[in-house]
């Protein structure tokens, strides 16, 4: 029963989510706090959806909890924790790992969430009934759904759509178009029910309904004992190549950017020799950050992993990297290794896959730099391993290879913009001109499949031709209620300061592609 609250919560985010028709592994973010009451519990979670659709023009979505961690009241709980020994941990499991089901009428409406496991599901019921009944009744309480919309969706547009749940009895909400394009729409919610009300935004797949991105905030009445509570819940499918920031740094972000752009040179015109900086990169050469393709299998990266026992629950996966050196001759030394985390092998000492032990990829992005180490308990590991894995199931494993797609650089040219002119080269690059001594670079970001692209840096010049000094930032943060996606498709922003007039910029760009790469990590006594 450790963990059993951990699942309650988790469970209760995955079935109105949607899908793509494959299954697809969304990401859960999910937080609760109660007015009046001490602390914050914060739910984060992977779950695999999968939807199969009938003659009838229904559908059946299936769920299965790949794991999920508590945060709260001082402790950390993980469905890794759960005992395959204990009997109602063991009900749990079985539960977990076969999943659970709903059905969707032909207009988008769930019924109620059952397990796919009934034996599993009985003997939980019996032993831990109120624990039980929460697994399939959190969903409908959250109200969320598939979103059945119309033809020619328009910016602007209102929708209204109405629901009813066995467990908070009315939902109504109240959709608005903020955007769409050929295959996704971007809906401003307000959600208001018998025992709750809403706000939010949601990113939907055109041509079945299903969200691929889902931000929450709800007011939930008092029920059953429990006080009122507000809620924020994030949930986005991982194949959209989103950023998860599981370390709440975002905020910390948007107030630094905010902070240097209030301030001289940005906010003004400076003379202070101290907020410039005049070493602009070598033409032609590779920034300190960028890896050549010629250079990725030369590079002495030390990976390796161990199996950490534990006093409660099954032994942890402990992953390590050091990117040691490489064969460029580089002075600052090599390049981080940064990609796409494509799947996850177990193998033997023969190099054989290990029969019966999925690894499920949750990381969407990768990326080694210096001394990198995660651990199986955190948020932020590259893989999970179904609940319930026992101790034993680990004995014969010897090698973790991770299929990745590596991001490589190689130099591509340069051309000189006049101030006030608009480069060639480049077409989704573009220069604002902001003032005679600032200048933004707006490009666009890497969209999801995208395998190839230009890149660029921009090196002001003054009437000579020589670089001048500047400023730079690289704006990353963004407003915290904003969607992935909406992030994504919007330009990436280099603001550049300098002491003195632009009388044109260098447009330097390289050419990035992501190359298949196999990272292997063999096992040791134990990580460091």
């Amino acid at each position: 029963m450790r963990a059993l609250r951990t699942l309650m919560l988790a469970l209760g985010l995955t079935l109105c989510t949607g899908v793509q028709a494959g299954p697809a592994v969304y990401f859960v973010d999910h937080t609760i706090r109660a007015p009046g009451h001490a602390g914050t519990m914060r739910t984060l979670g992977f779950n695999r959806l999968a939807l199969e659709n009938d003659s009838a023009g229904e559908q059946r979505l299936h769920t299965q909890p790949l794991w999920s961690q508590m945060r709260g009241g001082g402790q950390w709980r993980s469905t890794d924790d759960l005992d395959p020994d204990d009997a109602i941990d063991a009900a749990l499991i079985q539960l977990l790992n076969a999943g659970f089901k709903v059905r969707i009428s032909a207009d988008g409406t769930p019924g109620p969430m059952r397990a796919v496991d009934e034996s599993a599901w009985a003997r939980l019921l019996k032993q831990r009934p109120r624990a039980a009944q929460a697994l399939v009744d959190a969903p409908q309480t959250l109200g969320l759904q598939v979103r059945a919309l119309p033809d020619g969706l328009k910016a602007g547009q209102i929708i209204h759509q109405h629901a009813r749940s066995p467990a908070i009895g009315r939902i109504e909400t109240r959709l608005e178009v903020v955007a769409v394009d050929d295959a996704v729409a971007v809906l401003a919610m307000h959600i208001e029910g018998d025992t709750l009300s809403g706000n939010g935004r949601q990113a939907v797949r055109l041509a079945d309904g299903m969200p691929l991105e889902v931000r929450l905030r709800l007011d939930m009445d008092a029920a059953d004992g429990l006080p009122a509570t507000e809620q924020r819940l994030r949930m986005v499918a991982l194949d959209t190549i989103p950023m998860l920031d599981v370390s709440d740094s975002t905020a910390a972000m948007i107030r630094y950017e905010a902070e240097r752009l209030a301030a001289p040179p940005f906010s003004g015109p400076s003379d202070d020799p101290t907020l410039y900086r005049n070493d602009p990169p070598p033409r032609g050469v590779l920034l300190q950050d960028m890896l050549a393709p010629e250079h990725l299998e030369t590079i002495a990266a030390q990976l390796a992993f161990g199996v950490e026992p534990r006093s409660m629950g099954r032994a942890r996966l402990v992953m390590g990297a050091e990117i040691k050196s490489d064969a460029s001759g580089r002075e600052d030394g090599p390049p981080p290794l940064f990609g796409r985390l494509r799947s996850v092998t177990l193998r033997d000492a023969a190099g054989r896959p290990l029969p019966g032990l999925e690894a499920v990829p949750v990381r969407p992005m990768l990326a080694l730099v210096g001394q990198w180490r995660s651990d199986e308990g955190e948020a932020d590991f590259p893989f999970r391993l179904p609940p319930g894995v026992r101790d034993e199931a680990l004995a014969a494993l010897a090698t973790i290879d991770l299929e990745m797609e590596v991001e490589t650089y190689a130099w591509d040219g340069v051309e000189t913009v006049a101030y006030g002119e608009q480069p060639q080269s480049q077409p989704d690059a573009r220069f604002d001109w902001v003032s005679p001594r600032r200048v933004g670079l707006e490009q666009a970001r890497a969209r999801p499949g995208e395998t190839a692209a230009l890149w660029s840096i921009a090196v002001p010049l003054d009437a000579d031709g020589r670089p001048l000094p500047q400023a730079s930032l690289m704006r990353g943060g963004r407003d915290a209620e904003a969607l992935d996606w909406e992030w994504r498709h919007t330009p990436q922003r280099t603001e550049i300061a300098t002491p003195a007039p632009i009388a044109a910029v260098e447009l330097r760009r390289y050419h990035w592609r992501m190359v298949p790469h196999v990272l292997s990590f063999g096992r040791i006594e134990s990580i460091e």
